[in-house]
């Protein structure tokens, strides 16, 4: 398939749901979009926004690429990839061992005022999923949280919120 010029004519949900089947079909094609992830924003960020559709529907079809995938949202400067590589591996968490670069760098960002809202609120999401593993960090995470409760964003500070009464 042409990834770059599908990508780039999305123009409704037809479109979408097309991939992914198609995905659904021929996963060993996952490997071309992961490619498609390292190069400019708009095709990346529409690849990464597919794999997360198709996350959502075949969760399993992307367990073989969850180790490039945590790779490249720790180098990638595109939120648009950075918002849904991070809700794949929300629910796909990689190894206790792969997964303390990107620990730090979700704490960076729920820091961060400059980061967009849905990757601090992900981030935030993240780390509570990683809390079982890692138990040492839940008094760093909670004074992160207490810090997000005032940020001007109420996505934010909600999140922070719910996410505190759970701890």
């Amino acid at each position: 398939m042409k990834w770059k010029y599908r990508l780039n004519n999305m123009f409704d949900e037809n479109s979408k749901d097309f991939l992914i089947q198609y995905l659904i079909q021929k996963p060993e094609e996952i490997e071309s979009l992961i490619k498609i992830m390292k190069v400019e924003e708009k095709t990346a960020w529409r690849a990464a926004w597919v794999l997360d559709h198709l996350n959502q529907n075949k969760p399993l079809l992307l367990k073989p690429h969850l180790k490039e995938i945590n790779t490249i949202l720790k180098a990638t400067e595109y939120n648009g990839v950075r918002r849904s590589l991070l809700k794949i591996l929300i629910t796909n968490p990689c190894a206790k061992n792969d997964d303390g670069d990107l620990l730090d760098l979700c704490f960076q960002w729920i820091a961060s005022p400059s980061v967009p809202i849905a990757i601090r609120a992900h981030s935030m999401q993240f780390i509570v999923n990683l809390l079982p593993a890692y138990p040492e960090l839940k008094n760093e995470f909670q004074l992160s949280l207490e810090t997000a409760i005032h940020d001007e964003s109420k996505g934010v500070s909600g999140k922070a919120r719910r996410i505190l009464s759970s701890l």
